[in-house]
């Protein structure tokens, strides 16, 4: 046998050795822990008595992954090699997610009876749908087609589109009916992320997207701060869902200067005057008499208040 053949038994032999080894790692993906936790065992007795030791044979099959163009299989090979067993823990935390979402997909179904049921659209969304389908004069038209030109939320919303869908249910009057009905719509789309393909899967069909994003600017800017309370939930608003570009800050500024303007307390604790002027505003027809008797003051007390 001359040089070269015996150059050729060589990469033969090592391409073996990396085959082997290439086939024990590939179990440390299998569902039965028993599987993963011998495989392990095995490649480290293998590695051992190949190259001397676990990490070098991970890296002589990581530097072969290189060689063909597997470079993401090849990182993970050397992570393995720098913190054994993360491979199988990597695998573990996946199996545990895939059951985590079974179990949410499970729990979607069950709360609308069916899977078909579940994905939709749902009664609620079958009445902006309709809405918007008589309004297009196209009773068969596709839920999830762009309408008016219009389908991606962050694009103005069409005049006609806008209030088609507005008028289809009363737009909440408070900032607290704005966020709730904006935390439904999110509710929903995360349950067909669940029913689907995971985070950023879902989409709502268009005439509730175009809905849900009305309330969210109710939410966000539209609707007048009214209490501390009203001020809190939009500062939960820029803090949850709004942008880097600053437009949060001038809106809660402006909140601010009206809480201020209407004698709003912003300490937390309701002073007599603000409970006076919070009466008066929720009871126009109650007298001065009726306030101070609620509040226990007397009547040139709540005058002097609301004066004030």
């Amino acid at each position: 046998m001359d040089l070269f053949q015996l150059m050729d038994e060589g990469d033969s032999q090592r391409d073996k050795a990396l085959d082997r080894l290439d086939g024990i790692v590939a179990l440390y993906a299998s569902d039965d822990a028993a599987v993963r936790e011998e495989a392990m065992g095995r490649a480290m007795i293998f590695c051992g008595k190949e190259w001397g030791g676990y990490a070098a044979g991970l890296e002589a099959l990581a530097d072969r992954c290189d060689a063909r163009d597997q470079s993401l299989m090849a990182l993970r090979l050397r992570e393995e090699a720098q913190d054994p067993g993360c491979m199988i823990r990597q695998t573990e935390a996946e199996m545990a997610e895939q059951a985590k979402t079974s179990d949410e997909k499970r729990a979607v179904i069950a709360r609308y009876g069916s899977e078909q049921a579940a994905l939709g659209p749902t009664p609620l969304e079958r009445m902006f749908i309709d809405a918007v389908a008589d309004w297009q004069r196209d009773p068969d038209m596709d839920p999830w087609a762009p309408v008016d030109g219009w389908s991606v939320p962050w694009h103005p919303i069409p005049d006609e589109l806008a209030h088609t869908v507005a008028v289809a249910c009363p737009m909440p009057q408070t900032i607290a009916d704005a966020r709730a009905e904006c935390l439904a719509w999110e509710n929903r789309l995360a349950e067909l992320e669940v029913l689907g393909e995971g985070p950023g899967s879902a989409t709502l069909p268009t005439a509730c997207t175009a809905r849900h994003r009305l309330v969210q600017l109710e939410w966000a800017a539209e609707l007048p701060v009214q209490s501390l309370a009203d001020f809190h939930m939009r500062l939960e608003y820029w803090r949850s869902h709004g942008g880097d570009d600053g437009a949060g800050y001038a809106r809660l500024e402006q909140d601010f200067a009206q809480l201020l303007a209407q004698g709003v307390s912003l300490g937390g604790v309701e002073t007599t005057k603000d409970k006076c002027r919070r009466l008066k505003l929720d009871n126009p027809g109650w007298s001065l008499a009726k306030i101070g008797q609620e509040l226990g003051i007397s009547r040139q007390a709540v005058h002097k208040h609301l004066k004030a």
